[in-house]
């Protein structure tokens, strides 16, 4: 019997471990908050990071909006588990004291870039002169158009910036699925050297070093765009990194060790690897990125010889490669070690969410995330396990701060936590209201026209004209949606008076009628005075009395041409007077 009641006992303990297991995996052990499984996530960078704010709009009816801070190496991400695609970006910041506004779309989960071109290619796609105007009005037409032209709006811009992107190595990054990173390699090299603008339909791209005009054409016509046949308006990239020497590599039980000197204008390090000799820069090699020396490339198969190659990279692209080196592993692989402590660790507040990534540790299997509304965060506190950067930890409340440590997982153990960060929460934005109704509405009437005028009204997003031929206009009248101040009426009857009101629109609805005003259009202009008949009038007026004396002489050819041409009376007029003035 106490042999039953140990088991008994045993298996509850178990069950309540395994349990609380569970709520502190799928929940965090906070409530509702958790990790979301559904971001738009990328880089916002204009060359260097943008320093400010992404927010996203989704295309439910009314739309929701998100947002969140940048960090500091200019990534972002939202989470969209509970909005609907697709989805409009906006990014507001600065870099280096200058401002920029800047738009890309997403349409789903998954990454979206911000930057100069994303803007453009999305004013191309939607066939509007400014991108503002999409994130303004997401109305579901304009995204459907979106959605499907940025394709071919990212593959025209791309082929119109070719001879700049070549330059960079970047004319097969897409700008807003691409991988765009502010490391001031490709794109990211591109926007270090030029300025992009958009202004007025107009996209222009300038030389920031000498000013000179590399590529200017309108959005609407961007095929129709002039690029430069001066090859000197170009920005004149570094020359490209030396091939690294001194590479050198060193087996052991499992792993080979790779080493390399220094490169003088280099950014970063590909290593390029295989098990038979012959290591290329070509497709389908073995290829790790951004490497660091010394380099221990781990995970691998025992007395096995591995072969390398090392090639720098800087804004131009890469360089040549290495010599190859190679190295034998041992023969037994080494114990699994537990792995280092995850660097790099950034944390960035949203709506009622915080993003923390950070560097990826060799030998990781996973990593734990541990938080707190409180600094002090330890190993101790609440844990979401098997978690990936960035991790958007979500359903957290507003303007609070939370503090996290990371730590990396494999089958030896769990590292030594990561230093601290923290973020808070943004303030709850104001959820928006009906618009006032406008103000100081006038109508003023002209030939077949009247033209309506409004004061702006604070949060409205558009305007809504009803108009009537008899006073007392409702909202049930006759309507012209979208307008803007002022707005001209045409094609109206002449001297007929017209009523209107005005409403205001934003996504919480339609505001209160406006007062009326009315106006009455012009009467129609006097037809013109009818053309005479120049020879009736010489016989009337002139042939009874002169007609020997008109044959021959200037008088003559003069009343002549009247007979000749039409005239209006009062002209006809002018001219016999004249005439018969100097007659005998």
């Amino acid at each position: 019997m106490k042999k039953l009641i140990k088991r008994t006992v045993i298996a509850i303990n178990i069950l309540c471990l395994l349990t609380f297991g569970l709520m502190l995996t799928s929940c965090g052990g906070g409530g509702s908050q958790g990790v979301s499984s559904e971001v738009v996530n990328g880089v916002a960078a204009v060359g260097a990071p943008l320093a400010g704010q992404v927010k996203l709009k989704d295309s439910a009816n009314p739309d929701r909006e998100k947002t969140t801070v940048i960090g500091s190496d200019g990534s972002f991400a939202i989470d969209v588990s509970d909005m609907k695609g697709p989805f409009i970006l906006q990014a507001v910041g600065s870099v280096n004291g200058k401002n920029h506004t800047m738009y890309s779309f997403a349409e789903k989960q998954g990454t979206a870039n911000v930057n100069p071109l994303s803007s453009a290619a999305l004013a191309i796609a939607a066939e509007v002169d400014d991108p503002a105007e999409v994130y303004e009005h997401p109305d579901p037409a304009m995204i459907e158009k979106i959605k499907t032209r940025l394709p071919e709006a990212v593959a025209e811009l791309m082929e119109e910036l070719k001879p700049l992107l070549l330059l960079y190595s970047a004319d097969k990054t897409d700008p807003i699925t691409g991988d765009c990173r502010a490391n001031h390699e490709g794109l990211d090299g591109v926007f270090d050297n030029v300025t992009i603008t958009l202004s007025n339909g107009i996209l222009t791209v300038v030389n920031t070093a000498t000013g000179a005009v590399i590529f200017t054409g309108n959005l609407s016509d961007i095929k129709g765009g002039q690029f430069t046949d001066n090859d000197d308006d170009l920005p004149k990239p570094p020359s490209f990194p030396a091939a690294p020497a001194g590479v050198t590599a060193t087996g052991e039980a499992g792993q080979v060790i790779v080493t390399w000197d220094a490169v003088s204008n280099a950014t970063s390090y590909n290593i390029y690897w295989s098990t038979t000799s012959g290591v290329t820069t070509a497709s389908g090699t073995n290829k790790i990125t951004g490497a660091a020396s010394p380099y221990v490339h781990t995970g691998l198969a025992a007395e096995t010889v591995y072969y390398y190659i090392v090639t720098a990279v800087n804004s131009a692209g890469e360089g040549a490669s290495s010599a190859q080196v190679s190295a034998t592993t041992g023969s037994t692989p080494p114990p699994a070690a537990v792995p280092t402590a995850p660097t790099g660790v950034i944390a960035t507040g949203g709506t009622n969410q915080v993003t923390v990534s950070w560097s990826a540790v060799s030998g990781a299997a996973s990593y734990n995330l541990y938080w707190s509304t409180s600094s002090g965060v330890t190993t101790s506190g609440t844990q979401i396990s098997g978690v990936t950067s960035p991790a958007v930890h979500t359903g957290l409340t507003d303007s609070t701060p939370y503090y996290y440590i990371v730590t990396a997982v494999n089958s030896a153990g769990e590292s030594m936590p990561s230093v601290e960060v923290a973020a808070t929460t943004l303030a709850p934005s104001p959820s928006p209201t009906v618009p006032a109704s406008p103000a100081g509405v006038t109508a003023t009437g002209g030939a077949n026209q009247v033209t309506v005028s409004w004061s702006a009204v604070s949060g409205a997003a558009s305007y809504n004209l009803y108009w009537s031929t008899s006073s007392g206009v409702t909202t049930s009248g006759t309507q012209i949606s979208g307008v803007t101040s002022p707005a001209v009426h045409t094609g109206l009857t002449d001297s007929t008076p017209y009523y209107y009101i005005v409403t205001a629109v934003n996504s919480a609805g339609e505001s209160a009628a406006s007062a009326e005003a009315t106006a009455t259009t012009n009467a129609a202009p006097p037809p013109p005075p009818p053309a005479l008949d120049g020879a009736a009038l010489y016989e009337t007026n002139c042939q009874r009395c002169h007609a020997a004396l008109a044959s021959t002489d200037i008088v003559g050819r003069t009343l002549q041409s009247i007979k000749n041409a039409g005239m209006t009376r009062g002209l006809a007029d002018d001219v016999l007077l004249a005439i018969l003035s100097v007659l005998p």
